[in-house]
């Protein structure tokens, strides 16, 4: 399993998810799991990680988006 991981400003990463995530399809061996991060200073906005866990050799290895 390899795992690639996307963190920050939540619309940054859903940017970013979703421009390596094309033409890519979800299957029951691509495990994706969300989190939220708080940063509790007033006036930064809070962070959020994406992780994305698949086989070695899937087609989420190919490409320049890899």
């Amino acid at each position: 399993m390899k795992v690639k991981i996307f963190y920050g400003h939540p619309e940054n990463v859903e940017k970013q998810f979703n421009e390596w995530a094309k033409g890519k399809a979800l299957s029951r061996n691509v495990i994706i799991h969300t989190s939220a991060y708080p940063t509790g200073q007033a006036g930064i906005y809070d962070a959020v990680m994406i992780a994305v866990y698949y086989p070695e050799g899937s087609q989420f290895d190919e490409g320049e988006n890899a």
